[in-house]
């Protein structure tokens, strides 16, 4: 490949020098330049001329660089020309340009003349002018090409032949200039031919140095390397030269024969005389059959004689041969006969044991053959089922119908009947059974699983309450048929015959009826080869249905209406009175609230009594209700359903003093201060069923009071009696216990507050909203206070 600049390298490099040499006094004329050089040019050859002027030394010095680097080229020459010096540039006496190797050299001259220093550059373009024959790269090259062969190749064999790449001006000759005289020829073609006289057996390696030259006396050089290998010896023979081998017939193609060895190296083996019934490996010496050797088709064949040769595969000269003697020996190739081919029978599955299924008769073509033997071989389904007695087949266990395994195989029991004879090898002969065995109702069915179902007594038609399971033995199993024995009246349950789900009929209810007991019939179905209802079988089994509670009935308070008076002094831990509620649901657990009349919240349930939280009668302060009427809501559940009742509970509050005696104690009552306390308190919202009853009360007072109203207007008695006569048996009938006459209480009581004090405003249960916090004077009880609509509330 030639060696190429750049034209921007090139201009970048005369730019660079016309810097410097209009900087200095020094320079060269004629620089730079680019100059042709013919690849033919000789030694002293001038290739450049150029003058360095402005040089006032008299003795400058030149130098020269060339890239690449070759020492094709001399040291410029100097030569004072006047004030100024040429400078001369020639080829050396090594010359040898090439411009298939380098066409073109960057020659970089550099002057110094005193203390400046110039420098330059010559382009040195190589043109090719040669035309010569051109030979191998690998041949031509340093090395040369290499040939290698045996000692004993014959003699003037081509051995090697020189190729040019570009043969002009033919004719072309050939001639081997190193070693001469050469015990090697070539020739006119190229063709270097062994010598004469042959090779020693020995290794050696000879150089030949070959000249290839055109009609106009153009030529290139080349060197071949002939390495010469010495031929060893390798006798073959066979330590045993004869051998007789015995075989069997109809071993198949491809039988093992017989394996021959024969000593040396790289042996092969082959048949002297081919035969069409057996070859040689070529490789491995082993001897097989070609095909299935018979006896009775080719008796030939009873004995047969080959001739193998063994051979050196690099030397065919140097072999071997052995004889192999083959005898085949006659086999026993003939199966037994028998009748029937095939057996095919069915029976019912309660064949007894012993019982013959089927007789075979079977003979032995072969002359040779002796008795023949028989036995049973059986597959997973057929295990045990049979066996052999002679020729006879007999059933050797139950036969059993009734298995899935069977069913999988259409209740078919298979196996095979291997008859054997006694020849050398025992041949033998498979004869196919299919037994097919008919159902037999065998088996009673049987009620399995639970007995006991429970059904909740709100379940709708259709339900299901539990699925009756049994079982039957015989295939198809649990093929069996459900019905209610006894009848019901009226129906309450009703039984799928099929599938033994018991579903709802009829409404259920645990107040009523709490179990019930059921008596099944099982019936199998279709357990024979053909339906018999005289060996159909059947069985009972009686279930039990306990039918669980629902709520479903609300709680009932008897009475409904309670009303009672009670001291305002009663203990807050005394019961005031005790509902009497029940459920006729047994599940059911009561639970009692009071949800109305319940004012400042002095009342409270514990279970199903009411007790009350202090009353305050203070004419100066606090002064409760004396008359209450609670609802107390009585509800049979905490989740869904859920029923309730309300019960009405009147209490009449008899304000009571307890006198005290005084004594002297000073006390230090400790400064106070109120505090602003704002609470939010929720309120009761009633039912709707609360509002209505509410409104019917409401309507008959109203209607009570106009009656009683004009009953003072016309100055007659209600019922014929005073108003006080009148309301003494209610206040005798209250349901308090041992108390003293309320009315006569009441007149020991202080007289009510003046008329002139302030009246304290009714609770209302819409409005419980307290601003403001205080302690009472006389009793030391706090209590919250609304500043706006003067309500209190007792803590």
């Amino acid at each position: 490949m030639g060696f190429h600049p750049s034209e921007s390298l090139l201009k970048l490099s005369l730019a660079l020098l016309c810097i410097m040499q209009a900087k200095g006094q020094v320079s060269f004329v004629g620089l730079p330049d680019t100059v042709t050089l013919l690849q033919s040019s000789a030694r002293g050859t001038v290739v450049y001329t150029f003058t360095m002027e402005n040089c006032n030394s008299t003795n400058p010095t030149v130098t020269m660089d060339a890239s690449p680097t070759t020492n094709f080229f001399n040291t410029p020459s100097l030569t004072i020309a006047g004030l100024d010096y040429n400078i001369e540039i020639t080829l050396s006496s090594t010359v040898a340009l090439n411009a298939d190797v380098v066409n073109q050299y960057i020659l970089t001259i550099t002057a110094t003349c005193d203390n400046e220093t110039v420098f330059n550059q010559l382009f040195v373009m190589i043109k090719n002018d040669i035309v010569e024959p051109q030979c191998e790269p690998k041949f031509s090259s340093q090395a040369g090409d290499t040939v290698t062969v045996y000692s004993n190749i014959p003699a003037s064999s081509p051995i090697y032949k020189v190729v040019l790449r570009q043969p002009n001006n033919a004719p072309v000759t050939y001639s081997i200039i190193q070693p001469s005289p050469s015990v090697f020829a070539i020739s006119t073609s190229g063709s270097v031919l062994s010598p004469t006289s042959g090779f020693t057996n020995a290794a050696k390696t000879y150089q030949l140095q070959i000249k290839v030259t055109d009609s106009l006396g153009n030529s290139c050089n080349g060197t071949l390397t002939v390495e010469v290998l010495p031929v060893y010896q390798n006798p073959i023979n066979f330590t045993v030269p004869s051998t007789a081998v015995t075989i069997r017939e109809n071993a198949g193609p491809g039988a093992f024969v017989t394996t021959i060895t024969a000593q040396g190296n790289n042996v092969q083996y082959e048949m002297i005389s081919p035969n069409s019934a057996y070859y040689i490996n070529a490789d491995t010496g082993i001897i097989r059959t070609t095909f299935n050797l018979d006896l009775e088709r080719i008796p030939s064949l009873a004995s047969t004689t080959l001739q193998v040769r063994a051979y050196d595969k690099n030397l065919r000269s140097s072999s071997a041969i052995a004889t192999v003697n083959i005898t085949v020996l006659d086999v026993n190739d003939m199966a037994p006969l028998c009748t029937p081919a095939v057996i095919v029978n069915q029976v019912p599955q309660t064949t007894p044991i012993g019982n013959i299924l089927a007789t075979l008769t079977c003979t032995d073509p072969d002359v040779n053959s002796t008795a023949l033997s028989y036995s049973v071989i059986s597959n997973a389904n057929s295990l045990y089922s049979f066996r052999m007695q002679s020729n006879n087949l007999v059933v050797n266990n139950t036969l059993n119908y009734d298995s899935a395994e069977i069913a999988s195989v259409n209740f078919q029991y298979s196996a095979t009947i291997v008859v054997t004879d006694s020849g050398t090898p025992q041949l033998t002969t498979n004869i196919p059974v299919f037994i097919t065995v008919t159902p037999v109702n065998n088996y009673s069915p049987q009620c399995i699983g639970p007995l006991t179902y429970s059904v909740n007594e709100n379940a709708p038609f259709g339900t299901v309450v539990g699925q009756l399971n049994a079982t039957d033995a015989d295939y198809k199993f649990n093929n069996v048929e459900f019905t209610i024995e006894g009848g019901q009246n009226p129906p309450v349950f009703y039984m799928d015959p099929k599938s033994g789900e018991i579903h709802v009929l009829g409404p259920l209810d645990f107040e009523t009826r709490s179990s019930y007991s059921l008596r099944i019939q099982v019936v199998d179905l279709n357990n024979d080869i053909m339906p018999d209802p005289v060996n159909q079988k059947s069985t009972y089994c009686t279930i039990t249905i306990n039918v669980q509670d629902y709520n479903d009935n609300p709680p009932v308070c008897n009475p409904p209406y309670y009303s009672t008076t009670i001291y305002s002094t009663l203990v807050t831990t005394s019961n005031i009175l005790s509902l009497q509620c029940t459920d006729v649901d047994p599940t059911s657990t009561l639970t009692y609230s009071i949800v109305g009349g319940n004012v400042d919240n002095l009342f409270l349930m514990n279970g199903n009594s009411i007790r009350h939280n202090p009353f305050s009668y203070n004419p100066d302060g606090v002064y409760n209700p004396v008359s209450f009427t609670l609802l107390v809501k009585v509800t049979d559940s905490t989740s869904s359903p859920q029923f309730s009742t309300t019960a009405i509970v009147n209490i009449d509050v008899v304000p009571w003093t307890t006198t005290q005696p005084t004594t002297t104690t000073t006390t230090t009552t400790p400064e106070k201060k109120t505090k602003i306390v704002n609470e939010t308190s929720t309120y009761w919202q009633p039912d709707i069923w609360f509002m209505v009853v509410l409104t019917i009360t409401a309507a008959l007072l109203l209607l009570a009071l106009s009656l009683l109203a004009w009953k003072l207007a016309t100055g007659n008695p209600i019922c014929g009696n005073t108003a006080t006569e009148a309301t003494q048996p209610l206040l005798q009938n209250k349901s308090v216990a041992n108390v003293e006459n309320p009315l006569d209480a009441a007149k020991e009581q202080p007289p009510p507050p003046s008329k002139d004090k302030k009246d304290i405003a009714p609770v209302s249960p819409l409005s419980l909203q307290f601003d403001g916090r205080a302690q009472d004077p006389v009793t030391g009880r706090e209590y919250l206070f609304n500043s706006h609509t003067g309500e209190r509330r007792w803590l």
